[in-house]
C-alpha cells in the first residue's frame, strides 16, 4: 500500500461526517453488534434494575439504599464498557479506512487489552470538563475540543495516559472553533435521534400509561427496555466511530498524512 502524502491544510467538517457515515455503513453490523453489547444492552439492564427498585421504594413508602449502590456499580460498569467499546471502534474505523475489513474478535481483542488505561483517559477527560463546566462553561467547551482525540491518541499512537491529552492538545491547535462546529452538527444529529426514539417510545408508552401502568413499569416493560438499548447502542457507535475518524483527519490536516500510515500501529 502507497503512502498517502497530503499538504496539510484546515480540518473539513464535511469531510469528518461523511468519513464517519462511509465508515459505520460498511461496517454497520460488526460496529452495531459491539456497540449493543457493550454499551447498549449495559444501559438498558441498568434501567431495569434501577426502576425495579424505584417501584419497590414507591410501593414501601421507604428509600432503599440499595438504589445508590447499583446506582454507582451500574456507572462504573457502563464507563468500563464505554472505555472498552472506544478502543474496539478506534481499532475497527482505522482499519477501514486503510481498506482493510475489520473483524468483530479483533476489534474487541484491541479494546479489551487497552482498556484499563483508556478507562483513566475516559475518567481523567470526564472529571476535567465536568470542572470546566462548573466554571461558567465556556472552560468545559475548550478542554472539550482540546482533548476531544485523546482515546485515540492513546491506542493509535501507543502514548501514555498524559501523553495521550498532550497529543491531542497537539493535534486539535489550530481547528479547535471548527471542531465546535463539528460538535454541534453532532448534537443537532443526535436531537434528532432522540426525536425519533421519543415518538417510538411515545407510541408504546402512551396506551400502558392510559391503562394505568406505573412510571416504573413503563421503564421495565418488555419494549421500552430494548428501545432504549437500541439508542444508546447507535449514539455510542456514532460517538466512538465520529472521534476515530475526526483523530485521522487532524493527522491529515495537520501532517499532511493519510489513513494508511495507521497501519503499522496494529501489525
Amino acid at each position: 500500500m502507497t503512502t498517502d502524502i497530503l499538504q496539510p491544510s484546515k480540518l473539513e467538517i464535511g469531510r469528518v461526517i461523511s468519513q464517519t457515515f462511509g465508515v459505520i455503513g460498511r461496517n454497520f453490523v460488526a460496529f452495531f453488534l459491539l456497540a449493543l453489547v457493550l454499551s447498549g444492552l449495559p444501559t438498558a439492564v441498568i434501567s431495569y434494575f434501577q426502576a425495579g427498585i424505584i417501584g419497590d421504594q414507591a410501593a414501601s413508602g421507604t428509600f432503599n439504599p440499595s438504589f445508590i449502590s447499583a446506582s454507582v456499580l451500574g456507572l462504573l460498569a457502563a464507563v468500563v464498557t464505554a472505555s472498552i467499546l472506544q478502543g474496539a471502534l478506534v481499532y475497527g474505523t482505522v482499519q477501514d479506512l486503510n481498506g482493510v475489513r475489520p473483524k468483530v474478535g479483533e476489534c474487541l481483542a484491541t479494546g479489551l487489552r487497552a482498556f484499563l488505561p483508556l478507562l483513566i483517559v475516559s475518567i481523567l477527560f470526564g472529571l476535567a470538563i465536568g470542572f470546566g463546566m462548573i466554571l461558567l462553561i465556556v472552560p468545559g467547551i475548550m478542554i472539550a475540543c482540546a482533548w476531544c482525540v485523546a482515546v485515540p491518541a492513546l491506542v493509535a499512537d501507543r502514548t501514555t495516559i498524559t501523553g495521550a491529552f498532550g497529543r491531542a492538545a497537539e493535534l486539535t491547535r489550530g481547528n479547535r472553533w471548527r471542531i465546535f462546529g463539528l460538535f454541534l452538527v453532532i448534537l443537532a444529529m443526535l436531537i434528532g435521534l432522540g426525536l425519533v426514539v421519543g415518538l417510538v417510545s411515545a407510541a408504546v408508552i402512551v396506551p400502558m400509561a392510559l391503562a394505568g401502568a406505573s412510571p416504573e413499569a413503563l421503564a421495565a416493560s418488555a419494549m421500552m427496555i430494548p428501545i432504549n438499548a437500541i439508542s444508546n447502542a447507535l449514539t455510542s457507535l456514532l460517538g466512538s466511530a465520529g472521534v476515530a475518524v475526526l483523530y485521522v483527519e487532524l493527522r491529515r490536516a495537520r501532517e499532511g498524512v493519510g489513513a494508511d500510515w495507521l497501519s503499522k500501529v496494529f501489525e
